[in-house]
């Protein structure tokens, strides 16, 4: 069974209807990559929900991602990264969760050790 990457970065419960500020999912599957945003930010990028990367684009600037940044302890990127590696490669056994909780605002909790928030970005349709 797939495994999915939870995110929350509103810490008002009333703005969990909202797609970008509220409850978000991400299966691991998309993943594309992780890496270093600044001194404190580790942006993960996943293969878009609404663009498809179907290679008729005219140019690759018409690629875009969804993305989520992650906010760890200045210069603690690394650690972060081996920590969700971990995590994402525990093997699954029968009645094990399949839901990695990245960040919930509203509970200040996190499954994946030296992270304290998020941001969540999702591309907007290609025209």
């Amino acid at each position: 069974m797939e495994k999915y990457l939870y995110v929350r970065q509103d810490s008002t419960i009333g703005n969990d209807d909202d797609e970008t500020n509220g409850s978000t999912v991400f299966p691991v599957s998309r993943l594309l990559s992780m890496g270093a945003s600044g001194n404190t930010g580790l942006a993960l990028r996943f293969q878009p929900r609404i663009n498809a990367f179907s290679g008729g684009e005219g140019a690759n600037t018409d690629y875009k991602t969804d993305s989520v940044t992650l906010t760890v302890a200045t210069n603690n990127q690394k650690a972060v990264i081996e920590a969700l590696c971990a995590i994402i490669a525990t093997p699954q056994i029968a009645g094990a969760p399949n839901f990695i909780n990245l960040f919930d605002a509203v509970n200040g909790t996190t499954d994946v050790t030296g992270i304290s928030g998020a941001s969540v970005s999702i591309s907007p349709a290609q025209a």
